[in-house]
C-alpha cells in the first residue's frame, strides 16, 4: 500500500490544504493519506490555537475526502513535532508499506536544516509541490542535487498548480471579519462557535 503523509500546523485548515491533498492522492495514486496536525511546530514560535481545535477543524475539512485520515499522533506526543520522530513511528505502524511525505516547495528548500534529514529519507520519500509561483521545479531539482545528491531517488518533485494563499492571510481575513472563500462552512462554523482568531 502507498501511504501519503501530510503534516502541518493547519491554523486554520483551508481549501489550499485540501486541494494539495487531493491532487497528491490523485497524482501519486495514494491508497491512504494521513493528515497530521503538529503539536508545536519546531521551526517557529507558536502560541496560537490549541492542538485539539486544529485537529477538530482539520477533521471537518477532510471529512469528505475518502482516502484521508486525520491523525492526532503528534498532538498526543506533545512538545515540538519533529518529522523524524513521526516517520520513525509510522514506519513501525506500516512496516510493509511505501510512505511518501508531502511538503511545499518553500519547506523543501530548508529541508537540510531539519532535524535528522537523512533519517527522514531512510523511512519516507519526499514529494515537494509548488506553493509559490516563483519557486520552479528546476530550482527544487538543483536544491536536491546540491544537498542530497546521494539520495536524489528519495525525492519526487511535482508541478502542482500553486494557490497563492497562506494561513496567515486566512487568519487576518477572519479577524477583520472580511470573510474568506478559502474556509469551508463547517470549519467557519467551528471557528465562530469557539471564538477563534478574533
Amino acid at each position: 500500500m502507498r501511504i501519503g503523509i501530510f503534516g502541518g500546523t493547519f491554523d486554520p485548515p483551508h481549501s489550499g490544504h485540501k486541494k494539495y491533498a487531493c491532487e497528491f492522492i490523485d497524482r501519486l495514486s495514494v491508497d491512504k493519506l494521513l493528515v497530521i496536525p503538529t503539536c508545536i511546530p519546531p521551526h517557529k514560535e507558536y502560541d496560537g490555537v490549541s492542538g485539539e481545535d486544529r485537529f477538530n477543524m482539520t477533521k471537518l475539512l477532510f471529512s469528505d475526502v475518502e482516502k484521508a485520515v486525520v491523525s492526532d499522533m503528534e498532538i498526543r506526543r506533545n512538545g515540538k513535532s519533529y518529522t523524524c520522530d513521526t516517520v520513525k513511528e509510522l514506519s513501525q505502524l506500516y512496516p510493509d508499506d511505501e510512505l511518501i511525505f508531502l511538503i511545499g516547495s518553500d519547506m523543501l528548500l530548508s529541508f537540510h536544516t531539519w532535524r535528522e534529514p537523512l533519517t527522514i529519507l531512510k523511512y519516507v520519500k519526499i514529494c515537494a509541490v509548488s506553493r509559490e509561483s516563483d519557486i520552479t521545479k528546476e530550482m527544487l531539482c538543483r536544491y536536491v542535487d546540491e544537498y542530497f545528491s546521494e539520495n536524489a531517488d528519495r525525492f519526487i518533485i511535482c508541478d502542482f498548480s500553486p494557490i497563492e494563499i497562506s494561513s496567515t492571510e486566512v487568519r487576518n481575513a477572519i479577524k477583520d471579519k472580511k470573510g474568506t472563500d478559502f474556509i469551508s462552512d463547517e470549519v467557519m462554523q467551528y471557528i465562530k462557535e469557539k471564538g477563534l482568531y478574533l
